[in-house]
């Protein structure tokens, strides 16, 4: 504990009574007559605070038990295993999903920042980061169909799901399958316009370049997924991780991506939506349409500035703080 100087707001001393002069310091403050002294309940007062402080900083290098995260590892059921990771105390679960070719890493700056107050679930979803990697269709249903298990084997009875991406949607199709459990979907840099669709050429064009070379096109288009003031460490690390996934897998769920029925989604779903999205500066924004999405969902968004496909990584401090704010509903 750093040294305190502690100065009385008095200058004289506390006077005990002929009867309890003979009384040790301790015995007199504990005393009926000391505690009904005025300097007494002062002092008191000073020395029980700095008494907690000592406490609180002897204690402050103990690390939470809720902070240590379980590793778990659940079998969907095709048989494919998911590698999880559980953290965190609390009635309410949250349930991070990471987007296309990306992992449980995703979430780093999150997770400790919640679990005080929330169950904690993160993990890599089937054919990405450690998870089972051979499955016969790669679609957002069979994903969808993951976060049911891993929600069954951790017996997690009301949940949020916090979705980047391909993950909102995933995270929708979700909501669809467990009423009552998943209590609303929080989409990250997705879900901004039910209505839009890729024009025909460039699905087609983008498909083309990722069967013909992926690492190289994947890196590609993960640094136009950023702005250009963007750090290039992240912009690295966000391209090495995609690099590294099955080119067969990223495809195939690019495909079934680029097919969703957003507006289906939303109002199958038949939960809030709220989304924390860009604010625009990147290649490939899509503005966030908040009045036409509420034609489909109870939906509303708030949008970080400078700021690319990332935010939860890019600016962690103030995504923290308004994901916090948006969780706060829905206790």
């Amino acid at each position: 504990m750093p040294n305190v100087a502690v100065t009385p707001p008095f200058h004289g001393r506390i006077r005990a009574s002929e009867g309890s002069r003979s009384r040790g310091g301790l015995d007199y403050l504990r005393s009926e007559e000391g505690c009904q002294n005025p300097m007494t309940r002062m002092l008191l007062g000073l020395l029980l605070g700095i008494a907690s402080s000592a406490l609180w900083s002897t204690n402050a290098g103990v690390p939470d038990a809720a902070l240590s995260p379980a590793r778990r590892t659940v079998t969907a059921k095709d048989g494919l295993h998911l590698v999880c990771e559980l953290r965190g105390r609390g009635d309410i679960a949250l349930i991070f999903l990471h987007g296309w070719c990306g992992d449980r890493e995703y979430w780093k700056h999150q997770v400790n920042v919640f679990a005080p107050d929330y169950r904690v679930v993160t993990f890599d979803q089937a054919g990405h980061g450690e998870s089972g990697k051979d499955r016969k269709e790669w679609t957002m249903a069979s994903l969808a169909s993951d976060v049911e298990c891993v929600a069954d084997a951790l017996e997690l009875r009301r949940a949020i799901v916090v979705g980047h991406s391909m993950g909102g949607s995933v995270g929708l199709a979700a909501a669809a399958r467990m009423p009552g459990r998943i209590v609303a979907v929080v989409g990250v840099d997705t879900l901004q316009n039910a209505q839009f669709k890729f024009p025909k050429e460039s699905v087609d064009k983008l498909l083309d370049g990722l069967s013909a070379d992926f690492p190289r096109n994947v890196r590609g288009m993960f640094a136009e997924l950023l702005p250009e003031q963007a750090n290039p460490e992240l912009t690295s690390w966000l391209g090495s991780k995609a690099a590294a996934q099955d080119p067969k897998m990223a495809v195939a769920l690019m495909v079934d991506l680029f097919g969703l029925n957003t507006k289906m989604l939303l109002r199958e779903a038949n939960v809030p939506v709220r989304c924390i999205n860009s604010a625009g500066g990147y290649r490939f924004y899509n503005p966030t349409t908040v009045e036409m999405n509420r034609q489909y969902a109870d939906y509303r968004a708030v949008l970080i500035d400078n700021v690319g496909h990332y935010p939860m990584l890019e600016k962690p401090a103030e995504f923290n703080r308004q994901l916090r704010a948006v969780l706060a509903e829905f206790h």
